[in-house]
């Protein structure tokens, strides 16, 4: 004798697009935590280089972070409308006492998973960077300063050479111009 109803036709009307709206972020969330996950994947088994690897980490984290802001607005949207239902639905649906349960604690966890996740990744993901342009800069620097002294050492060692080459054909001139004179 009892009636099966769906939680959409028990909802008031006014809670119903904010419902709906709960339900595709939801859809949203999951799809992002897949794309999230499809990029670690990606890195893991197909990153040629550190720095496309890193890239690859950091978009993953965005769209885990995206996916956990999500997902967490779409259970508070779902909450609310529950808590509205409860409050103004039909008087026999209405439960006695009830507790948030496993999937509201599901949905803290996972946020918290995903926020964790991604903060450390992006952390991991700019440390990183900023090393290597630090560990770039100083190379350029030495790399500079070694050619600087190379160029120097060149051009000293280039004008010695010149200057004896030159002295070395004044002294020909000279011995050629005194066994060629007539005394």
């Amino acid at each position: 004798g009892e009636k099966c109803r769906s939680f959409i036709d028990l909802a008031p009307a006014s809670e119903k697009g904010v419902l709906w709206l709960s339900v595709v972020s939801e859809v949203l969330y999951i799809m992002l935590l897949v794309v999230g996950f499809s990029l670690m994947c990606l890195e893991l088994f197909h990153s040629s280089s550190v720095i496309d690897g890193l890239k690859l980490n950091a978009f993953a984290a965005v769209f885990t972070v995206l996916s956990g802001l999500l997902g967490m607005v779409a259970h508070m949207m779902y909450t609310q409308v529950f808590q509205v239902t409860v409050s103004l639905g039909p008087e026999d649906w209405r439960p006695h006492s009830w507790d948030y349960g496993w999937s509201f604690c599901l949905a803290w966890g996972s946020f918290t998973c995903c926020m964790a996740a991604s903060v450390t990744t992006l952390n991991s993901y700019t440390k990183t960077v900023i090393e290597f342009r630090h560990k770039r800069k100083i190379f350029e620097q030495g790399f500079r300063e070694e050619q600087n002294f190379l160029d120097q050492e060149a051009i000293k060692y280039f004008r010695e050479r010149t200057e004896e080459e030159r002295a070395e054909a004044g002294d020909l001139r000279l011995q050629c111009l005194h066994s060629c004179s007539p005394n």
